[in-house]
């Protein structure tokens, strides 16, 4: 009897299973966008890629941008990293969604310096302008710059 009721169990978990997978894989999904900021108004190579996708390389002009879009995996372990290359030859890292820094945020906006990314959160939940910053005379809502992860070439 206890045989018939496992296999009536797994039959019913492998005929869930679907379903189950859908409403795990539903987080939300996460707009990151990457713009151009260098104070030189160099133009900006930008790679970013993580365990599963690898976006493709992108050439950004000063203040241009683009955009990408995912969802964070159930486990709570998403990364995606970047690599940032300039005249000169200078080239920079930096991850640019850890799942444990950015949770909380839908949509992001990186604005890279040479001195670093600046995190970009418009109107995060606020409804004046209280919140509005200033950093390398852009305007932000809750604005946080960074030190770059790593430096190579």
């Amino acid at each position: 009897m206890a045989h018939l009721a496992r296999s009536i169990f797994i039959l019913w978990l492998l005929t869930m299973l679907p379903f189950f997978g859908n409403v795990l894989s539903r987080s939300s999904e996460i707009s990151v966008a990457i713009q151009n900021l260098l104070e030189d108004q160099d133009d900006l190579t930008v790679h970013c890629k993580s365990r599963d996708y690898n976006i493709r390389v992108q050439y950004l002009k000063s203040h241009e941008h683009f955009l990408f879009h995912f969802r964070p995996n159930i486990f709570g372990t998403t990364l995606f990293y970047c690599s940032f290359a300039w005249e000169d030859g200078v080239c920079r890292r930096f991850d640019i969604y850890e799942y444990d820094r950015d949770k909380t945020y839908t949509d992001i906006t990186w604005q890279i310096f040479k001195k670093g990314p600046c995190r970009f959160i418009e109107n995060n939940g606020h409804d004046d302008n209280t919140t509005r910053k200033k950093a390398y005379g852009y305007a932000f809502f809750d604005n946080i710059c960074f030190q770059w992860s790593h430096n190579s070439g």
